[in-house]
């Protein structure tokens, strides 16, 4: 199985709901999450971020924030458990798309 240059990526994804009282979000404006995938790139990565953001009800991809190889991010001691746990996981499975806790707010800056 060649891997094309893909390796697992991490980043932060903005995300909002299409319409109030979302499924996901509840009440919600919005929420930041954490999403870790393959990819070759950060094209890759954003493309399967809104894959599965696009798979979950009502939810669209705002943004995408920070989005960089794992390159042992998890070794450092700065990485939440969480976190910890979607790395290990996607290593082990080359099609994942794995994302954590949606971190909600309830009003936009500004």
């Amino acid at each position: 199985m060649a891997d094309h240059g893909k390796q697992v990526w991490i980043g932060t994804v903005e995300v909002r709901p299409e319409r109030e009282g979302n499924d996901v979000l509840g009440a919600a404006k919005g929420a930041f999450v954490t999403i870790v995938t393959w990819a070759a790139d950060a094209d890759g990565y954003r493309h399967n971020a809104e894959l599965v953001i696009g798979s979950l009800d009502g939810l669209f991809l705002v943004d995408v924030l920070n989005a960089e190889p794992v390159d042992g991010k998890e070794s450092d001691g700065q990485v939440a458990e969480e976190i910890d746990d979607l790395i290990t996981r996607a290593r082990a499975n080359p099609d994942a798309i794995l994302w954590g806790t949606f971190h909600t707010y309830q009003k936009d800056d500004g």
